[in-house]
């Protein structure tokens, strides 16, 4: 899949990366300076979460689009959208990179995870835990939006799926007998994306969508699916030499190639995995008829985040993309320098 088919699909412009550059410059700048340094020393120590702000920029930045044009949303509200963006990063950072199935039990993780969703629950709590303050610190800012009683539930479950998806495939790391179903149901949850997406919604203020909660947990987990399909394409590599399963190998496993020829078929895996994608994205382009948002902002809003994620991916990952030659983060807490990799 490229680009050009989602622009026909959806009749929408890819988003211009080159045009993003200053916007770098002033999310860097407001999270130096934001009165609550907790996601700055969040970001601190995780060089991966670090190295994701301009592709996190992109991405809030292009989701919201719409929304800003059409008076609805503010920068305030841009910038807890990347702040949610940057959350899932940081998070996935600490369970990818600093956990090891050989250190923490699946189970200990799964006490964090509880604690964690738990204590966001709670608006008067501040958890010890700096990743866990992180998301506390957030949620609470969300809750000055007039929208968010009518969408705590939805953010609420968001959240606990996305930490219960890490959790578990946490605990399926290099299980021999998990297949592509299996493998999806808790990948779809543990890309985030449908916490970003509420968060979005939360701020857009649309509450006349909470009537239609079906619809939106479907499209939600269409969404899902994409991104996680676009992800595991461009980061199979990384996360075979890190030792982890994607839906490339499993989709190969799935249509009967043998794992050792899983490398020589390659080429013929992608175009499976692809397949699948498109499947979602013609199944996204088909529900979004039936999901009645205000003005149509919130299906802008999605239809963005699934173009602006896919587009990222066809160029680089959250991690690698190349928009400028350093971002440095300054701050109480923070430490290293961003060097995004040239065009």
């Amino acid at each position: 899949m490229n680009e050009l088919n989602l622009q026909e699909l959806f009749g929408v412009e890819v988003p211009d990366f080159a045009e993003i550059d200053e916007r770098i410059d002033e999310f860097t700048r407001r999270l130096e300076n934001d009165p609550e340094q907790v996601f700055v020393k969040a970001l601190g120590p995780r060089e991966r979460a670090r190295r994701s702000i301009p592709a996190a920029t992109m991405v809030a930045e292009f989701m919201m689009r719409d929304c800003v044009a059409a008076g609805r949303v503010d920068d305030d509200g841009v910038y807890l959208v990347f702040l949610h963006v940057l959350y899932i990063l940081v998070i996935d950072d600490h369970v990818d990179v600093e956990l090891s199935p050989t250190e923490t039990s699946a189970t200990e993780l799964s006490a964090y995870m509880d604690a964690m969703q738990q204590a966001c629950r709670t608006a008067t709590q501040c958890p010890d835990d700096e990743i866990a303050r992180y998301i506390w610190t957030l949620t609470n800012r969300l809750r000055a939006y007039p929208a968010f009683s009518a969408f705590a539930d939805l953010y609420f479950q968001c959240l606990a799926n996305m930490l219960e998806g890490m959790v578990q495939e946490f605990r399926l790391r290099g299980d021999p007998t998990l297949n592509l179903d299996n493998y999806m149901e808790s990948a779809r949850m543990s890309t985030g994306s449908n916490l970003g997406l509420t968060a979005a919604l939360i701020i857009l203020g649309d509450t006349g969508l909470a009537a239609q909660r079906d619809r939106i947990d479907v499209v939600y987990d269409i969404v899902a699916s994409i991104v996680r399909y676009a992800n595991d394409i461009r980061t199979y590599e990384r996360e075979l030499s890190e030792g982890n399963i994607t839906s490339l190998q499993l989709a190969a496993k799935k249509f009967g190639i043998p794992t050792d020829r899983f490398r020589f078929n390659l080429h013929d895996v992608i175009r499976i995995v692809r397949a699948l994608m498109l499947t979602d994205v013609y199944d996204l382009r088909d529900c979004l008829e039936y999901v009645d948002s205000e003005d149509g902002l919130f299906n802008t809003v999605l239809v963005h985040a699934v173009l602006g994620v896919v587009s990222l991916y066809e160029k680089a990952d959250f991690h690698t993309l190349g928009i400028r030659g350093d971002v440095t983060l300054h701050g109480e807490g923070a430490a290293g320098q961003l060097d995004a990799p040239p065009h």
